[in-house]
């Protein structure tokens, strides 16, 4: 996914149950986390693996667009705090 950036919250305790039982805890939290968030997010429960994840992808670009990686940061870094503060609230309480 080089030509598009994202940010993520990516759960790997090293326990696969745990992993997705954080990740369905947070799911049937999907709707009051996307309103905080104010995007709709990728939620990625990848079953084959260990590890889930929760996703946003931007549309400012990624690492091939190397001119533009001034705002590029700056909106990962926005949207990395927007996502913090819409997960870790009802991550606390998993």
């Amino acid at each position: 996914m080089s030509g598009k950036a994202s940010v993520e919250l990516y759960i790997d305790t090293g326990n696969k149950e745990e992993n997705k039982r954080i990740f369905d805890a947070l799911f049937l939290k999907k709707q009051k986390i996307e309103d905080s968030f104010k995007e709709e997010l990728s939620w990625e429960r990848l079953d084959e693996k260990r590890s889930c994840r929760v996703r946003f992808v931007l549309e400012e670009g990624g690492l091939t667009d190397e001119p533009r990686w001034p705002v590029i940061q700056e909106a990962m870094i926005s949207a990395m705090d927007k996502l913090a503060k819409a997960v870790l609230p009802h991550l606390k309480k998993t």
